[in-house]
């Protein structure tokens, strides 16, 4: 070097090359034996970096010390130190034209500069200017052992203390299964050893967020007693090259030190997303890596010590596949949203330590709870808790308020008079503070009632509903008027098989798998559908059909896909395609392929349907003859039901079911048999009813009369036109009934 200065520079310049290289190299997902530095001196012009500014020729040759150093370190030809100072430990190689010499030069380069020491040829103590031992590279890696075992000292091994098996409730069968798989294996391996068995050696958790997949793990650990290693998913991942999969071979060294040891992984697709979309090298490293590490836990491999990974994850398929195969994942429990019965479990753990009144009817607040996961109940005990501390404080003040002299009252006028907020506050204070006055008249005791839960129930959001799962709907056979028939054949054909499966294995049938509701629009075929899933206590996911549709490449079917999936994790579930003639059009040469492939997807979804118990299909279209032929043929959407225009008779019948939540004479409803509701579907008559309210307001009355029926009948047209061209169409797509 010509001087001083000269290799400082050299050496601020590689050093941010270097992480300019690796960003490149990581994001182009290029190895740096093919990388040309002319490509990389482009890559950094067309960027936001700094490194633009400087000469060509300076930043070309500094991309090539710098692939020149990162191609050794991959050919493991040299042990590479981390960038943030520790260059200077490397120890020197016997040249190697090209790459030695090179590499030579800009590690020299980068230890001269800092001041710390003098490269080494022998990998011996060296010595800084003042004659100061430092430490060569044998002593560097003794250095790095000595802080790697530290790092795996600092592991916390202790199961968890402030939860139990108790405190979970509704989910028996995912007990039954973890017990199967975890007590004996880890409490008694000598028997599989025996036997020459292997043990589990990881079981997968998946479900919607808040079914309680962490709490369940976590309660086993502590109702185990083993050693419980915890890897949050998010928390291992580093913007440092190797540091990732370095801490995942600590967890993996430390759990193997400790064994019998259960290791749990929260939130695995984090870091095990499909390699095949990774958007990294990182991101495939850590996949390798994980693999690798549960690959060395078989109980040969360490000394017969068992060790088990749990993980959970919401995305099972973003996983990489390698993971759920034997021998690795090839356990997996899905936690579906819970059902009535669940529920109620769920809310008698909940609240084992909170005092309730009498009145708590745990069954009525799990039929008020439909769609509720674990999360969502626990959120409800609390904020029914808090309710009642509310009230209690809102006595206190009440009291106080009641209490307050005149005297009191009549000192603040010689003062500022405070506000009527700043005036409670201090009431509020004061009534705390005194210990001696009995409590406020009915709040003796201290127990949550169930008027607590029923007023904080509607402020609260399922989650399943918010994530797109399903919910029960509140529409029941009462909500609907007339329709015998068709409330039939869907009693049969739906309702029957979730509620009573076993008489349907008697006769050795199966159930329908889907029902095409088809007809005039306006005619209750999505009322149909919401009561069926609501008289047969099911999950209900309602799609309307054009949602669906992206205009991205891939989309539209994956979002078919998920709303299958979803169905899988709330069974007995219904689902609802709503106009499914958009999302299922009649294919032929002038489809487009995109619409061609929705078609396709739902098709095998559909073939699937035999295989997968508790899921139902209903569809609703008023044109069924847009409808691809193969959704229609048996095993598909087999039964095909039509919902016509009201008789005269039926149209009473649902202009009363109608009239019965609002507060008119349900006598009224006979304006419904009269010629001028001729043709009138189920929406016209919604709509008769407000008109005839709209009137009743208009003429100064807050009843609604017959007069005010007749004059919006009048003036009301049949919104369903030329009903003959439904009778054309019901000879041919029509169901045949059997009573």
């Amino acid at each position: 070097m010509a001087s001083r200065g000269r290799p400082s520079l050299q050496q601020g310049l590689d050093r941010e090359v270097y992480q300019v290289v690796r960003k490149y190299l990581d994001e182009k997902n290029e190895s740096s034996l093919k990388a040309k530095p002319g490509v990389i001196y482009d890559w950094i012009k067309n960027s936001n970096s700094s490194l633009k500014r400087r000469p060509k020729k300076v930043l070309e040759d500094s991309i090539e010390r710098v692939l020149a150093v990162i191609q050794e370190d991959e050919s493991g030809e040299d042990e590479m130190a981390s960038i943030d100072g520790e260059f200077g430990n490397v120890e020197a190689k016997k040249p190697k034209e090209p790459l030695g010499i090179m590499n030579k030069q800009i590690t020299s380069s980068w230890a001269v500069s800092s001041g710390t020491t003098t490269p080494m040829a022998n990998g011996e103590m060296g010595k800084k200017r003042d004659g100061t031992k430092v430490i060569g590279e044998r002593e560097s890696k003794k250095q790095k052992r000595a802080e790697g075992r530290e790092a795996q000292a600092k592991i916390d091994i202790s199961p968890p203390s402030h939860v139990s098996l108790k405190d979970v409730g509704g989910v028996d069968n995912v007990k039954a299964q973890l017990k199967d798989h975890l007590i004996m294996p880890l409490l008694n391996p000598e028997e599989y050893r025996t036997r020459k068995i292997p043990i589990p050696r990881g079981i997968l958790l998946h479900g919607p967020p808040g079914c309680g997949k962490t709490v369940i793990c976590r309660a086993f650990a502590a109702e185990l007693g083993v050693p419980f290693i915890e890897i949050l998913g998010p928390s291992v991942v580093s913007g440092m090259s190797g540091e990732s999969e370095k801490q995942i071979r600590e967890h993996f060294e430390k759990a193997k030190e400790v064994a019998p040891c259960l290791i749990f992984i929260d939130e695995i697709d984090v870091i095990a997303p499909k390699r095949d979309s990774a958007q990294s090298q990182m991101e495939k490293r850590i996949v390798a890596q994980l693999l690798i590490s549960m690959d060395g836990l078989a109980m040969e491999a360490n000394d017969g010590k068992p060790v088990i990974v749990l993980a959970a994850t919401n995305r099972p398929d973003s996983l990489d596949p390698a993971l759920r195969r034997g021998g690795r994942f090839d356990t997996e429990i899905n936690m579906a949203v819970p059902n009535e019965p669940m529920r109620e479990l769920i809310l008698r753990a909940l609240t084992r330590e909170p005092k309730l009144a009498d009145d708590v009817d745990f069954r009525t607040l799990a039929k008020m709870t439909a769609g509720f996961v674990g999360a969502d109940l626990r959120d409800l005990v609390s904020k029914a808790g808090t309710w009642s501390m509310d009230q209690y404080r809102e006595a206190l003040e009440k009291q106080a308020a009641e209490t307050e002299t005149e005297m009191e009252i009549d000192g603040e006028q010689d003062t500022v008079k405070p506000s009527n907020m700043d005036r409670s506050i201090a009431r509020l204070i004061k009534r705390v503070r005194n210990k001696d006055l009995a409590r406020p008249s009915g709040f003796e005791d201290t127990a949550i009632t169930m008027q607590a839960f029923e007023a904080v129930l509607p402020t609260i959001t399922p989650s399943s509903k918010r994530e797109g799962f399903a919910t029960v709907p509140d529409t029941t056979w009462r909500d609907v008027g007339a329709l015998e028939s068709v409330r039939d054949e869907l009693q049969t054909a739906i309702v029957e098989p979730i509620k009573n499966p076993q008489r349907y294995k008697k006769v050795g049938i199966s159930a329908p798998t889907g029902v095409l509701l088809w007809g005039p629009p306006g005619c209750g075929k999505t009322l149909l559908a919401k009561a069926v899933a609501a008289e047969s206590k099911a999950n209900f996911i309602s799609v309307k059909g054009p949602e669906l549709l992206n205009k991205y490449v891939g989309e539209s079917e994956r979002a078919v896909r998920q709303v299958f999936m979803r169905a899988r994790s709330s069974i007995p579930c219904v689902i609802f395609f709503d106009e499914l003639d958009a999302l299922v059009p009649r294919r032929s040469s002038e489809l487009s392929e995109a619409s061609a492939r929705v078609v396709n997807t739902l098709l095998t979804e559909l073939d699937g349907l035999s295989t997968r118990e508790g899921i139902y299909l209903i569809a609703a279209t008023n044109r069924p003859e847009m409808i691809d032929d193969a959704m229609l043929r048996p095993g598909r959407l087999e039964t095909l039901l039509f919902v016509e225009l009201p008789k005269p008779q039926e149209r009473v019948s649902i202009l009363r079911a109608l009239i019965q939540k609002t507060p008119i004479n349900p006598d009224l409803a006979i304006i419904a048999e009269s010629k001028l509701c001729d043709n009138f579907s189920g929406a016209d008559l919604g709509s008769l009813l407000r008109k005839a309210g709209q009137h009743a307001l208009r003429r100064g009355s807050d009843v609604v009369e017959e007069v005010d029926f007749q004059i919006a009948a009048d003036h009301l047209k049949p919104s369903v036109g030329d009903p003959d061209k439904w009778e054309a169409l019901r000879t041919r797509f029509e169901t045949k009934m059997y009573w």
